[in-house]
Formats: structure tokens, sequence, C-alpha cells
């Protein structure tokens, strides 16, 4: 069972925040400039220096919602206390700490790293000569706190949640629950262990701001935390490192951001700013009549079931929000696929104001549901989804259908009124016209080609399942779970696919493929040639283009995979 240990707090419902504690009860809504959410969980020791980033931000006044998510190793009491040491300092005090002349120099020589540095030599100093028992003493992060922060600029809401040990425990259910407490226009996150430099929110705020047309602002990244020596690297820190060029390298905002989605994790979720307007009417997950603002999910395979554990036990009963076996990954995966998809409109400020720690039992290296194929299942899933680049309104409407032409004419056979739009789909039956098709070719060599092509043709068995099972529904007849999906169910009559899907696979070296797609045969406004390339390397992907040139259509039906 999951409770919330909040007065009346609906995770789904936002109001004006109920204030703790040193918090007065004045509405002061619109004196703060950014809601930010930090959920936390078991985040010792990495809390503290999270949390001075926060309190020491410059020149923007936040409003810092942090729930803790059933933490067991002290994390909700140490939030606690440098909460309670930020809220004793009076308006201007505090922030004791100055650099050095030589320090200065060192900063302007290593550039934004050197902050989030200097802040965690410092605290390890300061903790080095005290006993792991007495590193808890309220002194002590009082004049911690004091030291690196200056009072009254930013509010701060703590709420805990408490959650039984059989319940898997993510982010969702506590972004949730910090988003509705949220009353800012403008939304943005931090993550528990990570650092950033001290105007990171206000320039990011200023950025989204001079564009009316950016739904969001995301920053470049920097790795911090246990990183090796450069005459000793380490397997994994390489791959690391290679992601933070490659994400880093992205500072065309959309036209960059969107393909390379496909191909790792274009921006850090946590790095990013969002208008609230976006996130509210693009990024909720509760349908219409359920009521409430759902923003974020947080997906676990249990068994032979995924659970979306961001919504309370009650909800996980519903029917609407159960997911297929095959549907999860983690939470950053799934916002930023829905968030393009969505049509996100978004930039990069080309500085490294996200300083994402590395260590060796971070999430990103141990859980399950961060492997690469699950990673790989997110892409084809998201890629083939309605409303994604290869979902049937994406390919289709764009050269006239509407989704009213190609519905099940069957589901209108009711309609009465001979001149209505129902009845005009009916005399005009998906019959009459030709079916549409999607030629799925991919590209790549080895495993990892084979890879994606088994995870398209699987995604696509779901796609079969899904519409034949709402056909059923709509027309009250029972499923015949024993008939085979094909690709033309020629073993049902009543029942036609809305898209045929064919995949083939092309095991070539980069930059091969034999023909230009305005040579290609049998293409037409019915008929649609989408070419995948899976290839992990920049090298190859910068050689395919070099080839193709004129004739890779970037954003549309040619893709990059890995």
């Amino acid at each position: 069972a999951c409770s919330i240990t909040t007065t009346k707090n609906n995770i789904n419902k936002r109001k004006r925040n109920d204030f703790e504690k040193n918090e007065d009860d004045s509405d002061d809504k619109g004196q703060f400039d950014v809601s930010v959410l930090l959920p936390v969980h078991n985040a010792l020791p990495h809390l503290t220096s999270c949390l001075l980033c926060l309190f020491a931000q410059e020149k923007v006044r936040l409003e810092i919602i942090i729930v803790d998510d059933s933490s067991t190793d002290g994390s909700f009491e140490r939030i606690g206390v440098c909460k309670r040491a930020y809220e004793t300092l009076k308006e201007g005090e505090g922030g004791e700490w100055k650099l050095t002349e030589d320090e200065k120099e060192e900063k302007e020589d290593v550039g934004n790293d050197f902050y989030a540095n200097k802040v965690e030599c410092n605290l390890r100093e300061e903790f080095a000569h005290l006993e792991e028992e007495e590193r808890g003493n309220d002194d002590t992060y009082e004049r911690i706190v004091r030291k690196y922060c200056k009072g009254k600029r930013h509010k701060i809401i703590l709420r805990k949640l408490e959650r039984s040990k059989e319940v898997r425990s993510g982010q969702g259910l506590a972004l949730n629950l910090a988003y509705s407490l949220s009353t800012c226009e403008y939304v943005a996150e931090m993550e528990a262990d990570d650092m950033r430099p001290q105007r990171c929110f206000y320039e990011l705020l200023n950025a989204l701001k001079s564009r009316e047309d950016l739904d969001a602002t995301f920053s470049q990244i920097s790795l911090i935390g246990d990183l090796p020596s450069s005459n000793a690297p380490q397997e994994g820190w390489i791959g690391m490192e290679r992601f933070r060029r490659w994400q880093n390298s992205l500072t065309c905002g959309t036209t960059e951001m969107a393909p390379g989605r496909y191909i790792e994790i274009p921006a850090m979720r946590a790095s990013g700013c969002y208008r609230r307007s976006f996130l509210e009417k693009k990024m909720n997950l509760n349908k219409e009549g359920e009521g409430g603002i759902r923003i974020y999910d947080d997906l676990w395979r249990i068994g032979d079931e995924v659970v979306d554990f961001a919504v309370s036990e009650e909800q996980r009963t519903c029917s609407s929000l159960k997911r297929n076996p095959n549907h999860w990954w983690p939470v950053d995966v799934s916002f930023l696929h829905r968030a393009f998809n969505s049509g996100m409109r978004c930039h990069k400020v080309e500085r490294p104001m996200y300083w994402w720690r590395q260590y060796a039992k971070q999430s990103t290296k141990v859980h399950d549901r961060c492997s690469l194929e699950r990673l790989r299942a997110a892409k084809v899933h998201y890629m083939l989804k309605e409303d994604g680049p290869l979902g049937f309104a994406a390919l289709f409407t764009a050269d006239g259908d509407t989704d009213a032409e190609v519905r099940d004419v069957d589901a209108l056979a009711n309609s009465s009124e001979p001149d209505s739009s129902a009845a005009k789909i009916k005399n005009s039956p998906r019959g009459s016209k030709e079916q549409k098709k999607l030629i799925i070719r991919v590209f790549g060599r080895g495993e990892t080609l084979n890879a994606y092509v088994a995870d398209i043709n699987r995604e696509i068995e779901l796609i079969r399942a899904k519409e034949k099972e709402e056909h059923y529904a709509r027309h009250k007849k029972p499923l015949d779970a024993t008939a085979t999906i094909t690709t033309t169910d020629e073993d049902d009559d009543t029942y036609q696919p809305k898209l045929l899907y064919v995949v083939e696979k092309r095991d070539e070296m980069p930059g091969l493929p034999k023909r230009k797609r305005s040579k290609e045969n049998g293409l037409d406004k019915n008929t649609k040639l989408c070419r995948l390339f899976a290839f992990g390397m920049q090298k190859a992907r910068e050689k395919i283009l070099r080839v193709m040139r004129d004739d890779f259509d970037t954003g549309g039906l040619d893709w990059f995979v890995a």
C-alpha cells in the first residue's frame, strides 16, 4: 500500500501549497520564478551538496519542492535539518564563503565544474574530522548552510511519501506529488545526487522567456563524482564521456535533439526548464474526464505485468492503465519521447549547467530497465506509436487522409443521418480505397541489426493485437484467441488493419543503399518507405550522410537509430 504523510494532498490535483512550519500563510503565488521538483530516495551521502546548490541559487527566486520517497538512510532528516538552517537566515544573511583571488583565476580556467568540485572538496574537508555518528549534528549543517547560502531567496516545501517495502520505488509518484504542489509558470527538476552552478536556473529561465515559441530549455552537462584519472581510464567511464560529448554537441535545439532521441537521450530531463502550459496541455497522462494532472509515469515489470508506480494503488487497478509486458523503461526516456512526439520545441543553452554524478551503483548502471534492450524497445515503441514519426497520422494525414476517413466504417453503421460525415464515410468504405502500407527497411550489421528488426516486428504484433481487440470491443464481438493475426488478417473478413507493415533487413555497410528514394518502384500516396540506419558509431552515421546527401529525409522517413 502507498500513503502520503501530508494532510489531504492529492497528487493529481494542484492547489495552493500547504506551507509547513516556518512558512507563513500568505498566498505568495507569483513571487517565485521557477518551481524546482526534487524527488529523494536514499540520497546520502551526496544529498547535502545537492541541497546547497539549490539553496545557493542567485538572481532567481525558487519554489523548491522536495518529496522524500520512503528513504531509510536518514535523507528525510538531513533535508529537515538543512531546511530549518536555511529558514533561520534573515534577508541577505549568509553566503559568507568567498573565493580567493587564486581560486577566481582557477575557476575561469576550468569553467563551471570548479564550483561543484570546490563545494564538494570543502564539504569533505569539513566532515573529515568528524566521527560518523556526529555528522548529523544540527550545528554542523547550520554552519555549512550559512556559509554557502543567502537567506530568504527561496521557499522550501518538504513532504514525505511512505510506501510498503513490497512496492517498487521510482521517481514518478514523488515527481507527480511535487508537481501537484507547485505554483510557478515555469517548472524545473533536480536529481538528489547531482549538482548545478549558482546561476543555472536564472540562465535557463531567461533563455526560455526570451523566445515565446519555446516549450523548454535544456543545458549541456558535465560529469562529476568518481571519475577515473586521465592516465587510467575505465571502460564504463569512456562510454559516459562519449555520451557527454555527443549530447553536448546537439546545440541546434529541436532540429538536432528530436531526431537524436533514437540514438540516445538527447538531453538530461532534469537539466530542463519547462513551461507549465506545455506540460499540462501536452504531457498530461490522465485522460479527459479523469481529472487532475499527471505528468510522469514510472514503469516497472512485476512478474508478467508492467505496473505504473507513479499513480496510487487504487488508480493502478484501472484497466486504462494496463500496460503491455514489453512496455517498460526509465522515467526520463518515457518523458522525453512523449514530449517530442507531442511536438516539443526546445533549445539547449551552450553551457554545462547540469553536473551529473558518476558512481558505481548509479541507476543508469545497475537498473534492469536502463538496459540497452529496454531503451531500444522504447525507441521502437514511440517511433511506431500513433503520434510518432512512423505513426499513421504523421505518414498519411499530410496527404489528405483524415483520421475519420480511415476509421473502421462498421463502427459508424448506426448513423441515421444520410448527409452526416459518418454516413459519407460509411458510403466510402476503406475497402474502396487502397490499403495504406509502410515499408520499414533497416540497414545495419550484426547483433544491432537483428535486435532492431526483432523489436520492430514485436511492436507491430502488439499494435495488431491492440487494434483487433479494440475492433471487437466496438462491435461487441468476442475476440478469437486462437486466430493468427497477420498483416492481411485473411482469417477474419470483418477486421482490416489500419496500416500494413513490411519489414526488410539489409545487412550492409553504411552508405550503400542501392537506390535513391526517387528511383524506388511502387511508392505513392498509399505506400511509404522508411529507412532506418542502425549504426551506433558517429563516423558511420557521418559516412551515410555524405553518401546520401539530399536523399536523406531527416526527421521524416529516414532515421538513425542505435
